[in-house]
C-alpha cells in the first residue's frame, strides 16, 4: 500500500509541471486575447488654423457743372483686414484592441444594444438616401448647365440646372452623417460592461488591463 502511494505521488510530481505549464500558457493566451478584443475610448486633440479675410472698396464719383463746363472727379479707396487664429478641436473615438476604430453601428452591434442599433441604422439609412438624391440632383444640374450652354439653350434651361445643382448641395449638406450618434458617457458605460464580461469569460482578474 505504501509502495502504491509513493508511486502515485511520484507520478503526480512528474506531471504537475506539465499541467502548470499548460495553465500558464492558457493564461497567457487569455490575456493576449483580451488585449486584442477589449474596447476603449481614445480622446484626440488637434489644432486647426482658421484664416479670415475682409476687403472693402469705396468708390466716390462726383460731377460738377458750371454753365457750359462739366468737371468729373472721383476717388477709389480699398481697405483690407486679415485674421488668423489656431483653434483646438477635441473629439473621441471608440477602438477595439487599441487598433481598429469602430463606428457607432459596429460598436452597438458588438455590445449587443439592438434597440439603439436599429434606431441609428434607420437614421443613417435615411440620410444615405437623402445624400443620394442630393448627389443625383447635383449631377443632373451640372449636366443641364453644361449641355444647355453647349447647345445654346435658353436661359430658363440653364437657370433650372443651376437651381437643381444648388438644391443638390443643400440636400447633401443637411444629411451629412455626424461623427457620433451616441454620447461619450453612454459609450463608456457600455465599454465597461463589455470589458468586465470579457474578463469573466476568460477567467481574468477584473483589475487586469
Amino acid at each position: 500500500m505504501i509502495k502504491k502511494v509513493l508511486t502515485l505521488t511520484l507520478v503526480l510530481l512528474l506531471i504537475a509541471p506539465v499541467f502548470a505549464d499548460q495553465a500558464s500558457d492558457q493564461d497567457y493566451i487569455n490575456k493576449l486575447y483580451y488585449r486584442h478584443n477589449k474596447l476603449e475610448i481614445l480622446v484626440k486633440t488637434r489644432m486647426v488654423n482658421i484664416n479670415r479675410s475682409y476687403s472693402s472698396t469705396d468708390i466716390n464719383y462726383y460731377t460738377y457743372t458750371y454753365e457750359a463746363y462739366t468737371q468729373n472727379t472721383g476717388n477709389i479707396s480699398t481697405s483690407s483686414m486679415a485674421q488668423s487664429e489656431a483653434k483646438e478641436i477635441t473629439d473621441w473615438y471608440i477602438y477595439k484592441g487599441a487598433i481598429k476604430e469602430l463606428s457607432d453601428l459596429e460598436f452597438l452591434g458588438l455590445v449587443g444594444d439592438r434597440a439603439q442599433y436599429n434606431k441609428i441604422y434607420d437614421q443613417e439609412d435615411f440620410k444615405g438616401k437623402m445624400r443620394l438624391i442630393g448627389n443625383t440632383s447635383i449631377a443632373v444640374g451640372v449636366l443641364t448647365m453644361v449641355g444647355g450652354a453647349a447647345l445654346s439653350a435658353g436661359q430658363p434651361t440653364i437657370t433650372g440646372g443651376a437651381i437643381a445643382t444648388a438644391l443638390g448641395f443643400f440636400f447633401s449638406a443637411l444629411n451629412l452623417s455626424p461623427h457620433h450618434y451616441i454620447q461619450s458617457d453612454y459609450a463608456q458605460s457600455k465599454i465597461d460592461e463589455y470589458n468586465i464580461a470579457l474578463k469573466q469569460k476568460l477567467n481574468l482578474p477584473l483589475s487586469f488591463e
